[in-house]
């Protein structure tokens, strides 16, 4: 374990559709994608980077109001019982059935602000000259022919450009381990 996480989930069997949500459709990056850009940044010896997003989903504000229970655990004052108060919910949050949505759309938007254009073949395929970003969910690949590119690209997301909140990404390094894939440089 190099890394221990916790979450707060809303309970996403309680919204109702129509009511609480509308879409669920989130894309994803394509397995033919992640080889093929990895085939040419091996082939071209490109720079490669990988990123996460740090807590993705609550990055982006929630699409409509959203309300949930207490969390169990969390004080009040003496006598007053959690089951008379509810959250409202400023920010996306994991578990409700849209959050994967909103999330990728705040992403495209904020990725779009910053110059990035998407891919008209893989949804989650960016361009910035000759930077290539993919990203899966949180994690993402960034891969160019020059380093400074990268580093420029990652100082950017961490920005307010054009509206665009800054995104809070933690950079992990060269590409070794890509969901669950591991990947080796070798030499020749």
């Amino acid at each position: 374990v190099y890394k221990w996480k916790a979450r707060l989930n809303i309970h996403g069997g309680k919204q109702t559709k129509g009511v609480d949500y509308w879409e669920t459709y989130s894309p994803m990056v394509t397995w033919n994608s992640i080889r093929s850009f990895l085939t040419l940044a091996i082939v071209n010896k490109w720079y490669t980077r990988q990123l996460e997003f740090v807590l993705a989903y609550p990055q982006a504000d929630v699409e409509c109001d959203m309300y949930m229970e207490i969390p169990r655990g969390f004080k009040l004052p003496r006598g007053q019982n959690p089951k008379d108060y509810t959250l409202k919910l400023r920010r996306n949050l994991y578990g409700s059935k849209q959050a994967s949505r909103v999330w990728s759309q705040y992403l495209a938007k904020g990725l779009k602000a910053r110059g990035f254009v998407q891919s008209g073949i893989d949804e989650c395929v960016f361009y910035r000259g000759k930077l290539i970003l993919m990203v899966y969910v949180d994690d993402c690949i960034l891969m160019s022919p020059d380093n400074q590119d990268i580093d420029d690209v990652i100082e950017l997301l961490k920005k307010s450009i054009g509206g665009a909140r800054p995104f809070d990404v933690t950079d992990e390094g060269d590409i070794s381990d890509y969901l669950g894939v591991k990947v080796t440089h070798l030499d020749d």
